[in-house]
Order: structure tokens, then C-alpha cells, then sequence
């Protein structure tokens, strides 16, 4: 995929980025249960919430990011997958930011880096800070709900 395809395939409206911010938040749920389960609680994860993983891309791709042994796996299979489906604008940007999403997670890259940095760099300049600010709301969340439950 060459940058010329990229850029004319994200272009999307801000009513699409918004609703791409919905994709913030389950990759980073995914993620942190990543993080503190492995494979298996993403795997569980997705089992017990089938309606709410069940965009089709994105199941798609957490069935790859599960049966991966090389991050190249998974951005090989999701990048075609991506281009023989013509995605454009909302779809492409929310199948680029789960590919990226889960690529990254796969290769152990740090979760602030991966939504404070890159993540929103796919939402363009103008819509970077509501999508950092999506993940912050998101991280707030879990850590009042990671305090309850020790509470």
C-alpha cells in the first residue's frame, strides 16, 4: 500500500473520526487485558461481549492477532484484507487503527505510545487531541474501576 492509496483511503469526516473513537476504546480495552491476561483473556474477552467485538473487521482481526506468531502475520492479513475489501474513509481509518493497534501490541510497544501517539496521528492534526483525549478518558475509567475493586 503506497502513501498516495493511504491518504486518499483515510480522508474521512469528523462525524467519522467520532465514531471511529468507539474503536479507542475497545482496542484499548483489548489491550489491557492483553496486557494483564495474555492471549487467552483476549480470547474470553471476545467469547463473553460477542456483540460488543462483533464489527466484522475487527473479530477478523482479533482471530489473526490470536493465531499469530509474527507481527508480519498480522499486518500482511489485514492489510489485504483492508485493500481487497476497498475499505475508504470510516473504514479504512477504523481497520488502519485496529491493524496498527494490534501490530503494535503484538510487538510488546508501550500502550501510552501506541494511544497518546500513534493512534491519534491517524485522525489527522485537527482531530489528534479528541482521540488522546478518548484514551485518557479510557485509562481514568479503569483505574476507578481497578480502585473499586480493591476497595
Amino acid at each position: 500500500m503506497d502513501t498516495e492509496y493511504f491518504c486518499q483511503r483515510i480522508q474521512c469526516s469528523r462525524d467519522d473520526k467520532q465514531e471511529c473513537l468507539r474503536m479507542v476504546y475497545l482496542l484499548a480495552d483489548v489491550a489491557y487485558t492483553y496486557r494483564s491476561g495474555g492471549i487467552m483473556a483476549v480470547d474470553s474477552l471476545i467469547s463473553h461481549n460477542k456483540v460488543k467485538y462483533s464489527a466484522v473487521f475487527l473479530n477478523r482481526a482479533l482471530q489473526v492477532f490470536i493465531d499469530a506468531k509474527e507481527v508480519s502475520q498480522i499486518r500482511t492479513v489485514l492489510y489485504n484484507c483492508i485493500i481487497a475489501s476497498n475499505f475508504s474513509g470510516r473504514s479504512f481509518l477504523s481497520a488502519v487503527i485496529i491493524t496498527e493497534t494490534l501490530a503494535c501490541l503484538f510487538d510488546q510497544e508501550d500502550l501510552d505510545y501506541i494511544f497518546t501517539f500513534l493512534v491519534p496521528s491517524y485522525f489527522g492534526m485537527d482531530y489528534e487531541d479528541t482521540a488522546r483525549r478518548a484514551y485518557q478518558d479510557y485509562r481514568k475509567m479503569r483505574m476507578m474501576e481497578n480502585s473499586k475493586t480493591k476497595s
